[in-house]
């Protein structure tokens, strides 16, 4: 072999490996930046998960606030209220309603003085009602 077969023969055999190389190097550019983007969607995951559980940890303690301002009593999806203090406060509510259609001073026909009387009268009653409904258990 002579110089300029060598030569000819090497610079196939350079151009190759230099293609090689440049394969090779945008692989690892690539391979690169994916990992790169996959360690960000596994942050953006892992800080997405943590926001979710802070929020449920949130409104189960708001739940469990709301609960002990109910006194234990639950309210249903309905609106109305469940538990054992649940049927003494309908009572209540339904006890105090009939008060007010029977004695309410707008509802009897009547003037002057027994009309003053009557609303004075029934104004005590309904704060002592009030005063009663507010009271925590």
């Amino acid at each position: 072999m002579t110089g300029i077969d060598l030569i000819a023969f090497s610079v196939p055999v350079l151009i190759l490996l230099l293609g090689g190389y440049l394969v090779h190097q945008a692989r690892r550019s690539r391979e690169s930046e994916l990992n790169y983007r996959l360690r960000k969607c596994q942050i953006a995951l892992h800080d997405a998960e943590q926001a979710l559980d802070n929020t449920v940890h949130y409104y189960k303690t708001e739940i469990g606030r709301l609960k002990g301002q109910n006194g234990g009593v639950e309210i249903t999806a309905s609106g109305d209220p469940k538990g054992p203090r649940a049927t003494s406060d309908i009572k209540f509510r339904q006890a105090k309603n009939a008060f007010a259609r029977l004695y309410h001073p707008d509802r009897l026909a009547v003037d002057g003085a027994e009309k003053r009387i009557r609303t004075e009268l029934f104004k005590e009653f309904w704060d002592e009602l009030e005063r009663i409904e507010r009271r925590s258990p």
